[in-house]
């Protein structure tokens, strides 16, 4: 039952953050979500929205001010909708990152939590500039073309000048990009009257090496404006045709590379990659390494063991522990990431390491057939977590030690539940990928009972 009505005015402590990084305080026992806020504050608020079993406010006052509290350091703090955290020093974003995963095994976990060791959250030393892709639309203000980030929940583009968590060749490509195209009197889409060939723009840039890889968002082929975006400086210029405004999606079917190669070279510590537009590759290198670390250090391999890489894209995982493993064989649905990986183990000399394409299950049959059977098991699911079928393998108890890789701490203590009869959880680490949000990598170690 609602205690709240549109537009009251009503005094909360701030508990603890969300998944979204909004403040959560309690009036009469129901809770109110409040953006911008911190855990021990006290502030006013007022009612903007009210649903069943939650509400939203907005502050008023802050009668009493965390001392975490920090001028954030983009201007565009609390209007475009990325970096919820700016406003918290960073050490209390560690902690809030580490409370948040802690609620989720209280929320949601069958067992004893307390038994469950839950490692001191591991930090970035870089909090800005360590985004290495962005993926912006672009609008016509009138005089340039701009780009941007669309405001919370809304359709509200956001122009934004300049990112802060981007790195310096990512924000100076984009600079240049928006010149050339006010320059050309680009065709930039326009949602409103659904004209215009140009809607979005994606980036991608290693600092080690300053390759660039650019891929223009169309809306329709046009030979004309294709023409001078081929002539864009840049190691790799590319365009996809995206004519479904309602999608989730920002590439259509396929990408063409009109200009310079179709990837680009990127490094993860000795490993060499060749990146395509759609590869997925991890935003913050610097972290990414400290995570593949981190799970070398909690697989404890010493040449001996079998690793299988499930979930494993172009394979990041499974080529970083091959030097220290046996063998390591990884699975994905994804055709395209899984060539890659095979790509990527001949192009760094790795010969103990094969990835295959298709349905987990199925394969898992198959290598115990032919004698392989994996001593640790990473898993790096979706949001969505593990697929019901895998969860039924691991519960027969046939794979000594799982590492379990997850952005969503929700779903990851939702499938524990599953196996937390054949499995004991060892530790929990909370790894900081993205420094300012409130994105969460969670990393689970299991070990057979």
């Amino acid at each position: 039952m609602n205690t709240v009505s549109l537009n009251d005015l009503v005094l909360l402590t701030i508990k603890r953050l969300g998944i979204n990084g909004e403040g959560i305080g309690y009036y009469k026992r129901q809770a109110i979500f409040v953006d911008g806020t911190i855990p021990g504050e006290v502030v006013e608020v007022k009612i903007s929205e009210v649903y069943d079993k939650y509400a939203i406010g907005v502050v008023t006052k802050i009668k009493k001010t965390s001392p975490a509290r920090i001028k954030p350091e983009c201007p565009y703090f609390g209007k475009c909708g990325g970096c919820t955290l700016q406003h918290i020093a960073y050490p209390m974003q560690l902690n809030e990152k580490q409370n948040m995963v802690i609620e989720a095994f209280n929320r949601y976990f069958d067992g004893d939590v307390a038994k469950i060791k839950f490692n001191e959250p591991i930090g970035a030393k870089s909090i800005y500039g360590y985004r290495n892709k962005t993926s912006l639309p672009l609008r016509f203000d009138g005089e340039r073309v701009v780009s941007g980030l669309y405001a919370k929940d809304t359709n509200k583009l956001v122009y934004v000048d300049k990112c802060l968590i981007e790195n310096k060749v990512v924000q100076n490509t984009l600079k240049e990009v928006l010149a050339y195209l006010t320059k050309h009197n680009a065709s930039i889409y326009n949602p409103h009257l659904h004209s215009g060939i140009i809607r979005e723009v994606v980036i991608r840039g290693f600092s080690e090496d300053g390759e660039v890889q650019i891929t223009f968002v169309l809306t329709k082929e046009d030979k004309a404006t294709i023409a001078y975006l081929k002539k864009f400086p840049c190691a790799s210029v590319n365009y996809s045709i995206n004519d479904d405004f309602k999608s989730p999606e920002i590439f259509g079917k396929d990408v063409k590379c009109i200009a310079g190669a179709e990837k680009i070279n990127g490094k993860l510590g000795d490993l060499a990659f060749s990146i395509s537009p759609k590869a997925f590759f991890q935003l913050n290198i610097e972290q990414t390494l400290v995570l593949y670390n981190r799970i070398r250090q909690l697989a404890k391999l010493d040449g001996s063991q079998n690793v299988l890489d499930c979930y494993c894209g172009i394979g990041t995982i499974g080529l970083t522990l091959a030097p220290f493993a046996k063998e390591v064989r990884g699975i994905d649905i994804n055709k395209d990431g899984i060539n890659d990986a095979n790509l990527f183990a001949k192009q760094n000399g790795i010969q103990n390491a094969k990835f295959y394409a298709g349905n987990i299950l199925p394969y898992l049959d198959q290598f115990k057939e032919k004698g392989f059977e994996a001593d640790v098991l990473v898993v790096d699911p979706p949001r969505k977590g593990l697929d019901q079928n895998l969860i039924r393998y691991l519960q027969k108890g046939l794979i000594k030690k799982i590492i379990y890789v997850s952005c969503n701490p929700s779903t990851l203590v939702k499938n524990l539940n599953h196996l937390n009869k054949v499995y004991k959880i060892e530790s929990v680490d909370t790894i900081d990928l993205m420094p300012l949000s409130s994105h969460i990598e969670v990393l689970t170690v299991l070990r057979r009972i």
